[in-house]
């Protein structure tokens, strides 16, 4: 992923060595106890997944001391600064390490096509051929004609064993692609992959047509002591699976090749022939030069996407949910790992006769990312030209926590652009005193970038190679885990996949948009909010950790065309826990007369 961030002089620099005297802090000082904690826990959450709370916690002891409101503001020492910087380079030079993320090791450890599956048939997880043999994107859903009617029914036990009404825990499928492909069958396997804290289990299909190199028979002779008659049956075993065919290979008895085989099984530990077939394609697939299951980049999972090209290189995407000629409102996703709808809710959209796009703000996806300009302008600049060239006419505007911002801007610039504004989750946007109540890493995160987005960078791109490394869980388990609501829906396998492929369109790119992101939460709107004309929702979900009902009832007696809507049993992952609502709403907003 290409590294977005900013390589020129420090924006904040002035403030991390501005003390208030406006010396810079002595060289030869005691070296602060909270600095050595910050270097040692930095250093530490480059290869230590559990050390990045340590270091969360050591800068926000020393937010406290460098923040304004304290009156204390001793700023960064030189030592500190470049201790960082080095850490910064580290971070930039370092490779990632393999992938401790199940799911992702599942596509990336076979040179040929792979998808991994939750439970109810959703692409959690694919590689590049794999979207292609498969047919599918992750976050779809597999078309089940791609299985060979043969193979229908070991199929169907596998996905049934996955929700736990089974217990056909592996298979051997065949596959056969699509005509456009041009691909041929191809047999592959299936089998189970235990997430932790989830219910049901994820099924990998990964396919077996791997080329059998000479060097894999010398492994297995080095690796298990096989002999040179059994690595010969090892290898017609994975080409032909059949017993009978591989002893009119041999010319031997159909008894002779079994008994090798189970020999084979016994010196290579493999319980069950699938497992024998699975240890085989993992030694082959390796010893294939060069190839490994690459993973593709994000691409829009209900395989909508549109996009604008302009002539100063901007490139502006969305996809869309819904009524394809239904009437138009817009969705702006922000902090939490959604923005695609589950299917039922799609399908009371189109009965509703509404066309939902979601737009991919700037550095989501494949909207680029500009940083000539500050957040907001990046932001409203991508907006205003998606309204001008796509919309064309005053609808419903729709913005998740942060992603609101640039649809209440927009409107305050151009009062005609919508009938009627929507927000949904997170309420510390409309609510800053909320930002104190955020637990430790987002509140944490939200002062570094208001302050010293410069910090926010870097810790920030040491957790996006965590995820890399350890996958989305790294990140939503953090995230999430003192939420107790919110964790669950992190866990439900029905919107698992969705929500992976939330955190893959936010960081396609970088972390830089995260950063940007954070600093868009924190732009001011109250002159917005007392301006506005028109009528706003605001959805708060009441278990978000942020909500304070007696803060918003005064943000609707500041304007009468403003009306809070608390949402019980729902927290930051409130479009999958209340998603009956919200389409409910966007459907009555989306039909409101417009103003004269």
């Amino acid at each position: 992923m290409p590294d977005q961030t900013h390589k020129g002089q420090l924006a904040d620099q002035a403030f991390l060595f501005g003390p208030e005297d406006g010396r810079a802090p002595e060289d030869g000082a005691t070296a602060d106890p909270i600095d050595m904690q910050i270097v040692a826990s930095t250093y530490r959450s480059i290869v230590d997944q559990d050390a990045f709370e340590d270091m969360i916690a050591s800068w926000a002891a020393k937010l406290d001391q460098i923040e304004p409101e304290t009156g204390r503001r001793r700023g960064l020492s030189q030592q500190l600064f470049g201790q960082l910087m080095m850490a910064r380079h580290t971070l930039e030079t370092l490779d990632i390490p393999a992938e401790n993320d199940p799911l992702k090791r599942a596509i990336t450890d076979v040179p040929g096509p792979a998808v991994v599956l939750t439970p109810d048939g959703r692409v959690a997880m694919a590689n590049i051929a794999g979207e292609r043999a498969f047919a599918t994107k992750q976050g779809a859903f597999l078309d089940t004609e791609v299985i060979a009617p043969a193979s229908l029914q070991d199929y169907t036990a596998l996905m049934r064993a996955a929700r736990g009404q089974g217990n056909a825990a592996q298979a051997i499928l065949t596959v056969i692609p699509p005509p456009e492909t041009e691909l041929p069958p191809f047999t592959a396997e299936g089998y189970m992959i235990a997430v932790r804290g989830q219910s049901g289990a994820h099924v990998a299909l990964r396919s077996l047509e791997i080329a059998w190199e000479p060097s894999v028979s010398a492994r297995l002779r080095e690796a298990f002591g096989l002999s040179a008659a059994e690595a010969e049956v090892a290898r017609l075993f994975f080409l032909l699976r059949d017993i009978d065919r591989i002893a009119e290979a041999r010319a031997v008895s159909r008894l002779t090749v079994r008994t090798q085989v189970k020999t084979i099984m016994s010196k290579v530990e493999a319980p069950t022939n699938v497992d024998l077939m699975r240890l085989l394609a993992m030694i082959a697939g390796r010893e294939a030069m060069g190839q490994r299951g690459e993973s593709p980049v994000w691409q829009d999972p209900l395989g909508r996407e549109d996009r604008i090209e302009t002539p100063d290189g901007r490139v502006v995407t969305w996809t869309w949910m819904g009524a394809r000629d239904g009437r138009p409102a817009v969705l702006l996703r922000g902090f939490p790992m959604t923005y695609i709808l589950p299917p039922e809710a799609e399908d009371r959209l189109r009965r509703a006769g509404v066309k939902l796009y979601a737009l991919s703000r700037p550095g989501y996806g494949n909207s680029s990312l500009h940083k000539d300009l500050d957040v907001r302008q990046d932001n409203q600049a991508a907006l205003r030209i998606f309204l001008d060239r796509v919309i064309r006419q005053p609808c419903l505007g729709i913005g998740m926590s942060n992603g609101f911002v640039p649809l209440l801007e927009e409107q305050q610039a151009n009062p005609a652009r919508f009938h009627a504004l929507m927000a949904i989750g997170y309420t510390g946007v409309l609510d800053r005193s909320g930002i104190h109540r955020l637990q430790p890493i987002q509140r944490t995160m939200m002062r570094m970038a208001a302050h010293t987005p410069w910090l926010a960078e870097l810790v920030a791109k040491s957790a996006h190679r965590m995820m890399r490394q350890h996958g989305v869980d790294w990140y939503l388990e953090r995230a999430y885990r003192t939420r107790p609501l919110d964790m669950r829906t992190c866990q439900n396998p029905e919107v698992a996949a969705l929500i992976r492929n939330a955190c893959e369109h936010l960081l396609k790119q970088g972390h830089g948009a995260f950063v940007r992101d954070l600093q868009l939460a924190g732009a001011p709107i109250d002159a917005a909010i007392e301006a506005l004309t028109i009528p706003l929702l605001f959805l708060a979900p009441v278990l978000d950790g942020v909500f304070d009902e007696m803060r918003y009832r005064q943000i609707e007696r500041r304007n009468p065309r403003i009306r809070v809507e608390p949402v019980a049993d729902a927290g930051e992952l409130i479009f999958y826990q209340q998603s009956r609502l919200i389409v409910d709403r966007i459907i009555e907003l989306s039909r409101a007369p417009q103003p004269a």
